[in-house]
């Protein structure tokens, strides 16, 4: 379950699809926001955009949580890629993400709800199954 829960910690961001283009140049996605959750066997994750290229990603499971911080871009298609820029481990986490390690993902926010899928990561084994599905929150 731990390992499955920093996978989970490791992996999360988010992708939203604007599709809208100007005739000259393609607008900019606008800046991912607000806070997602999503609570599974024993453990939450949240998943934050505090800024425009910033992701904190924290998980919980009882005594012990770990916070990731990220930094992520967003590719044209939708894509997240984020790299882990630090870490830090409450209580005795049994896995911690090394700084550098890499993911993507994507994200489709409706509302109050968004669906994270196509995980990968070479650096992160696992995080698919953890990671993807429904996640609940509030845009800020």
């Amino acid at each position: 379950m731990f390992r499955s829960l920093l996978v989970a910690v490791v992996a999360v961001g988010f992708a939203v699809a604007d599709d809208k283009k100007d005739d000259k140049k393609p607008e900019a996605k606008p800046a991912l926001k607000g806070s997602w959750t999503k609570e599974g066997d024993g453990h939450t994750l949240e998943v934050k955009f505090p800024k425009a290229g910033e992701l904190v990603v924290i998980a919980a499971a009882g005594e012990v949580g770990l916070t990731v911080n990220c930094k992520y871009t967003q590719e044209k298609d939708g894509t997240i890629k984020a790299t882990v820029k630090n870490t830090v481990e409450k209580g005795s986490f049994p896995e911690v993400p090394k700084d550098g390690a890499t993911f993507s993902f994507k994200l489709k926010i409706d509302g109050k709800t968004a669906k994270l899928s196509d995980f990968e990561s070479k650096d992160i084994n696992g995080g698919k199954d953890v990671m993807e599905g429904e996640y609940t929150g509030k845009e800020k």
